[in-house]
């Protein structure tokens, strides 16, 4: 059975056909950022989607449109009430259309979903044992409990994620928007400044967290070392940080399944770090912002919203 998938996130217009669990196709188009921006407004990239979706709709429909079943669409960032951006608008606009004319059903679910979906592709991930997750991408750094087909946000940032904090080093740098995997290359070639790491809190109930203050401490490194070294701390504060939430979550929590998805999950520094802890993470390009995870869930839900 063939579906198509469609995601228009903040900065990836993606289109993707599966076949059972197979993924046939995967066209992407990176929406861009001019020089020096640490982002585009909702409207800019609404627009660039519409560009974009002819271009990743071409092969998908010229090679599988007779074949398809249905088609999926990611309609909201997160599965819960009142999630909602603009961006998400094209996506869901095209698959209307698209389900209408090649008379197939419609369904609806969120990117977030879609981020796990595709992110347990290739790992040993049981969606109906109790998991936490972990989405850390641009814009989202969310820790989520799954247990009993229910969906909790159990942790994330109080300020920054993860990704936004990589892309602001970036641009201090010099360095093109997005920047995560020239980033992410320079922090395994660096040493590190020997700063030590202002953690964010974690609270004993929750697990939520502050990178203000590793911002303030990445701009007074700015000038004064080399970007490797400066990329190294970054990267060993976010991986340090990560791993305190994880465990600490695991403890109190008593589920060993970890789920690591998002952009930001494609980072070899970070699984380096990461290597003893036994989390799951998936291939880096399925991390990243894809309609296969889209399509994979075939209008199913992942879990339901508690919230």
């Amino acid at each position: 059975m063939y579906y198509l998938g469609l995601d228009t996130s903040n900065y990836t217009t993606s289109a993707a056909v599966i076949r059972g669990e197979e993924i046939l196709c995967d066209e992407r188009i990176q929406l861009a950022v001019p020089p020096g921006k640490q982002g585009l407004r909702q409207s800019e990239a609404l627009y660039q989607h519409w560009q974009n979706l002819p271009q990743v709709l071409h092969k998908p429909l010229t090679k599988y449109a007779e074949k398809l079943i249905g088609v999926c669409v990611s309609r909201t960032p997160r599965p819960v009430e009142g999630s909602y951006m603009p961006v998400f608008n094209a996506g869901v606009s095209a698959a209307k259309i698209l389900s209408e004319a090649l008379k197939i059903p419609l369904h609806e679910t969120s990117h977030q979903e879609g981020h796990l979906k595709a992110g347990a592709v290739g790992t040993n991930i049981d969606f109906g044992k109790p998991l936490i997750a972990a989405h850390l991408s641009g814009g989202t750094l969310e820790f989520i409990k799954i247990l009993d087909g229910r969906y909790d946000l159990i942790g994330g940032s109080k300020d920054l994620s993860y990704g936004k904090l990589i892309d602001r080093t970036g641009v201090l740098l010099g360095l093109n928007f997005p920047a995560g995997k020239v980033l992410d290359d320079l922090a395994l070639s660096g040493a590190n400044t020997d700063k030590k790491n202002p953690l964010g809190a974690v609270f004993r109930e929750d697990a939520w967290i502050n990178l203000s203050g590793t911002e303030t401490q990445i701009k007074e490194l700015v000038g004064k070392f080399e970007s490797n070294r400066i990329a190294s701390f970054l990267f060993e504060r976010i991986s340090e940080s990560l791993v305190a939430v994880l465990e600490h979550l695991r403890s109190n929590l008593r589920i060993e399944q970890v789920l690591i998805t998002g952009g930001v999950a494609s980072s070899q520094y970070i699984r380096m770090h990461c290597a003893d802890k036994g989390y799951q993470f998936g291939t880096p390009t399925l991390c990243s912002d894809n309609a296969a995870g889209v399509a994979l869930l075939k209008g199913q839900s992942l879990c339901q919203s508690s919230l």
